[in-house]
């Protein structure tokens, strides 16, 4: 092996025919050296004023195997010097293995960057399409992936990033596919079967790192473990640098950086990989930059520790993780390990009821709470992904809130399993008189059809103010989703004018339940959110004011104010809404 130099090799040097030698792991933890010959230099390849060196790579294993995912960050040697790191390779079906180089210098400029808190909007991103995934809320399947016949980017000579493979033991394969989008999107090419091989509180393999042993960034470990691999490219005393490329290219990060075993690397046409475990910590990940990740050696990172509790007619099981603490991950990861647990339940059916309560412990704010039913009939609406995704959601409402960066200690979900399809649609409403009286009792009642069972009504008695004015009014009676989509205009204002944590928090507290069935009597009149505030039928001199566009920046205007709104709690999930009018004497 190269005795490694302290000087980097300069790319000015680098021409065609020059040869060079790199180094990786195949199988297991051994280091195995190949031939590199360097083709020329791409200016501007990587980014501005950043160049990637070509190579064409010669021996009996990457011949056969090609650039292989996993090989990002293979340290590259000339005359004992450092050139860079293999890290892109020339889109799919390629016939010759040949890679690009990233710079050492600019691996290196990647670790100058100062660690920082990434606090800020994710709107459209991961946490975006986690909302698009609850019951009636906007729960569907994931969005869809490239089929097999489609062109994979790059297939016509382009250079991309050679994938990263993340491994992941113990999540249910459907669980798997359905989040796989989530991390395809960066790169990340998802897998069953490597997991990690140490317990949480490990403490960190004090054996130095060598360059071209492969390494792990762990997202989440326990009862589940998943982790990004990649290869070491260079140690610079307790500073490591790492696969040439973006991980995610998220910035300053925390991310428990671990040692991996290589099982097998496999040969593909459309693309070679390493499976792997990940085995024991050595440090976390500060950095996840354009030229690559940066790691400090024997640094711990902050993890957050979840606990899901399963409980079903069958007993109670429960599962520790502890996920990567990122704006960005952590409401994906959390979603996904509540969604893994409840499916690896013996008793899990995916068309039964499931009630959830959360608890979100946070430094210096009351604890979140949070509490519904859920129940699937449909294959496109599993419930375990309902709930899981209301649970990465508002983790990711924590995440990711514009005000301060929130310190979530803990996190605890309990999930109890049900009787199968406890779930019914409003079907119809009506009321006994067409004509009522302020302050006069009346009955509007409701018919509930549950899912394969027997029609329900259910009846509210009703009381309008003394002081309703005489006309129409309208009764609305739907679910606690059907009112939050009535209110969704109101709901994203008073989110919108929130003032801080805790105002957003409150918000969050007022979301109603999926159990419970609302009615509410509104009427025509002139109303305005202010600072997240509902101000019902206000007077035309004030609404005036809120109506002035140059002076109602704050604020949000109504011509449909609520007189009254009652809720009645069911044992089932309560779907659809239904508007009827009525006249007031």
């Amino acid at each position: 092996m190269p005795d490694l130099g302290p000087l980097p090799f300069p790319v000015a040097d680098i021409h065609p025919g020059l040869r060079g030698v790199a180094r990786t792991v195949f199988e297991g933890n051994r280091l195995e050296d190949f031939e590199v010959e360097f083709l020329g230099v791409l200016k501007n390849a990587i980014g501005p004023q950043q160049d990637m060196i070509l190579a064409r790579l010669h021996g009996e294993k990457v011949e056969f195997t090609g650039v292989v995912a996993g090989m990002s960050g293979s340290p590259v040697y000339v005359d004992g010097r450092i050139v860079g790191a293999i890290s892109y390779r020339l889109g799919a079906f390629a016939k010759e293995p040949i890679a690009g180089i990233t710079p050492i210098a600019d691996m290196m400029r990647a670790g100058t960057a100062s660690v920082r808190p990434r606090i800020a909007s994710n709107e459209g991103g991961i946490l975006g399409w986690l909302e698009r995934g609850s019951a009636d809320r906007a729960a569907a399947t994931a969005p869809g992936v490239a089929g097999s016949d489609a062109i994979p980017a790059g297939a016509f000579g382009n250079f991309v990033p050679i994938a990263t493979p993340l491994v992941c033991a113990g999540c249910d394969p459907g669980v798997l596919d359905h989040y796989a989008p989530a991390f395809q999107a960066f790169g990340m090419h998802p897998s069953s079967g490597g997991g990690g091989g140490s317990a949480p509180d490990t403490p960190p393999d004090p054996s130095p790192l060598k360059p071209g042993e492969a390494i792990g960034a762990e997202l989440a470990s326990g009862d589940l473990s998943l982790a990004a691999i990649g290869t070491l490219t260079h140690v610079d005393g307790n500073k490591v640098y790492a696969f040439g490329h973006p991980m995610a290219g998220l910035g300053p990060i925390d991310v428990p950086m671990t040692r991996a075993d290589v099982v097998v690397t496999l040969a593909s046409t459309l693309g070679s990989f390493k499976l792997a475990n990940t085995t024991t910590p050595v440090g976390a990940i500060t950095e996840d930059r354009l030229t690559a990740i940066v790691g400090e050696v024997g640094r711990k990172a902050a993890v957050l520790p979840m606990k899901v509790r399963v409980t079903s007619a069958g007993g109670e099981r429960e599962f520790k993780y502890d996920v990567v603490r990122d704006r960005t991950w952590t409401p994906v990861i959390a979603a996904m390990t509540t969604a893994n647990s409840l499916v690896r339940s013996t008793e899990f059916d995916a068309a039964a009821t499931v009630a959830l309560k959360s608890r979100i412990v946070l430094d210096g704010h009351p604890e979140v709470i949070y509490e519904d039913l859920y129940s699937g009939t449909s294959p496109s609406q599993p419930v375990h992904i309902q709930a899981a995704n209301d649970v990465g959601s508002l983790i990711g409402l924590l995440c990711n809130n514009p005000f301060e960066e929130a310190v979530v200690r803990s996190a605890e979900t309990k999930i109890e399993i049900l009787p199968p399809s406890q779930v019914a649609t409003l079907t119809s409403v009506h009321t006994a008189k067409g004509e009522v009286r302020a302050g006069e009792p009346f009955k509007v009642s409701a018919v509930l059809s549950p899912f394969r069972g027997r029609d329900r009504i259910v009846s509210f008695d009703v009381t309008l103010p003394e002081d309703t004015p005489p006309g129409d009014v309208q009764i609305f009676v739907g679910g606690g989703s059907a009112m939050d989509n009535l209110d969704r205009r109101v709901i994203e204002r008073q989110a919108s004018q929130a003032k801080d944590l805790d105002d957003l928090l409150r918000l969050v507290g007022r979301q109603r339940k999926s159990h419970t069935l609302f009615l509410r009597v509104l009427r025509r009149a002139p109303s305005a959110i202010v600072r997240s505030d509902l101000l019902p039928e206000l007077p035309l001199s004030v609404f005036s004011v809120f109506n002035n566009p140059r002076l109602s920046a704050d604020s949000s205007v109504m011509m449909e104010a609520p007189i009254l709104e009652v809720g009645r709690d069911l044992d089932l999930v309560a779907t659809g809404g239904r508007r009827i009018s009525v006249k007031v004497k």
